[in-house]
């Protein structure tokens, strides 16, 4: 239903600028830009986790980057039915400031949001903010011992784990997950997989799941989405199109997967 609407996108079309020089992008002739996203339309509901698959230079990354309001330069519609998404990233070790500690780390998102929003969850005290960074790393299944921690005392799967609680903390209701197991072990890949599914039931959170492990987008997502050279060749229940593949690119992908 249309109430349940997390995001819409229409036609979205994205490009690479090959000049450097200073003419804005759609002044550009057409030799001087290339398409990177071909007439991209889905939508994400409340609850969805949706898989987005594909190979490297498909268009996945852009996509995030026009829906996160990082790339400007496209055309079509993205339409946010709720505040901006978060995003947790592929390399965890990039995405978190290794001079700060665990909790300065995930205070600084409630202090962000207190200096734009009047709404009445965000806490506008030190204390306040402690303790709201002390219940969400219990979330994330870490303790009060963490607290003190910097990233480069923490293992590859903690600092995941504090990347994840640093993306919703801010209560999103999206999440764009952009390989967000793959730089770990098959072990803590389960774990984490497991931690963002309970996150969804705890926080109301969807999911974009960016990845190009078809079998991990199978354990997690109830939807999939299939890209190819920046076109949406093929979308539908996760399950319907693992046992009944359409497209002869999802055929290829799924044969080499499984």
């Amino acid at each position: 239903m249309k109430n349940d609407l997390i995001l819409e996108v229409r036609h979205l079309n994205s490009y690479y600028e090959k000049s450097h020089s200073d003419t804005r992008l759609f002044d550009l002739l057409p030799e001087e830009h290339e398409q990177v996203l071909r007439d991209v339309s889905f939508e994400i509901f409340h609850g969805d986790i949706l898989g987005l698959v594909g190979e490297s230079g498909s268009g996945k990354t852009t996509l995030a980057k026009v829906l996160l309001g990082i790339v400007k330069d496209y055309d079509g519609e993205v339409i946010h039915h709720t505040a901006y998404p978060q995003m947790v990233f592929q390399d965890p070790f990039s995405s978190l400031n290794p001079a700060r500690t665990v909790e300065w780390i995930l205070s600084e998102p409630l202090r962000a949001l207190a200096r734009r929003s009047d709404a009445d969850w965000i806490p506008r005290t030190k204390a306040g903010r402690h303790e709201m960074v002390r219940e969400m790393l219990r979330s994330v299944g870490l303790n009060d011992e963490y607290l003190s921690r910097r990233p480069g005392e923490l293992s590859g799967g903690q600092w995941q784990r504090v990347s994840i609680a640093s993306a919703v903390i801010s209560r999103p209701q999206l999440i764009i997950a952009d390989e967000p197991v793959s730089a770990l072990d098959v072990t803590i890949q389960a774990q984490i997989l497991e931690l963002m599914r309970n996150l969804k039931e705890m926080y109301a959170l969807s999911y974009l799941f960016i990845s190009h492990d078809l079998n991990v987008v199978y354990q997690i997502c109830n939807r999939v989405m299939v890209m190819q050279h920046g076109r949406v060749v093929e979308s539908g229940d996760t399950v319907q199109v693992y046992r009944h593949p359409q497209h002869p690119y999802t055929q290829e992908l799924l044969r080499d997967a499984l």
